[in-house]
């Protein structure tokens, strides 16, 4: 398999998989060569909820935890090339861009629980950072491994702690270039 040869004399690889690349998709993963340049610019958020469903499904023993009765979704834009997720603490100097500490905080959250990273495709991965009760993907009961990348499209769910869930949304930030 030959790679497709940039001017630089460099190989491309493919930013999900590190496959060498061979044509318009990697034929590895099936990522699109194509997709950032056709699709413009995207700016994305995460969606920070607690979710009844998983709290009911989830890897918790829920006996000990009450459902908050209410809380209003936040809405975080992704910034960056590294978000942090987890709760706040004073004593460790700790204060994630995405923290669960906020009422209702959420006690199955670890302090530094996981991370979202930018991938160089404009798309989002996460990362669980060893955290105690895991990180879990679109209502998924297997726990991702952990420091491990795994990519994320837009409306992909990952839930983490007892009860809270964050779902990535893309937002088309101009028109497509020409």
């Amino acid at each position: 398999m030959v790679g497709v040869t940039m001017a630089s004399g460099i190989v491309e690889l493919c930013p999900r998989c590190s496959e060498p690349r061979t044509g318009l998709f990697c034929e590895q993963c099936g990522h699109s060569y194509a997709v950032v340049a056709l699709a413009g610019p995207l700016s994305w958020c995460a969606v920070i909820a607690p979710d009844r469903d998983y709290f009911q499904a989830g890897p918790a023993d829920i006996e000990q935890f009450t459902f908050p009765a209410s809380s209003p979704a936040r809405r975080v834009p992704l910034r960056g090339a590294s978000i942090r997720i987890g709760r706040r603490s004073s004593s460790r100097g700790t204060t994630p861009e995405i923290d669960l500490a906020y009422p209702p905080a959420d006690p199955g959250v670890s302090r530094e629980h996981a991370r979202l990273v930018a991938l160089p495709d404009g798309i989002w991965a996460v990362i669980d950072e060893a955290s105690t009760n895991g990180t879990y993907i679109n209502g998924g009961c297997q726990r991702i491994p952990t420091h491990q990348q795994v990519p994320l499209a837009d409306g992909d769910r990952v839930h983490l702690g007892v009860w809270t869930t964050i779902t990535l949304c893309s937002v088309r930030s101009g028109p497509a270039p020409e």
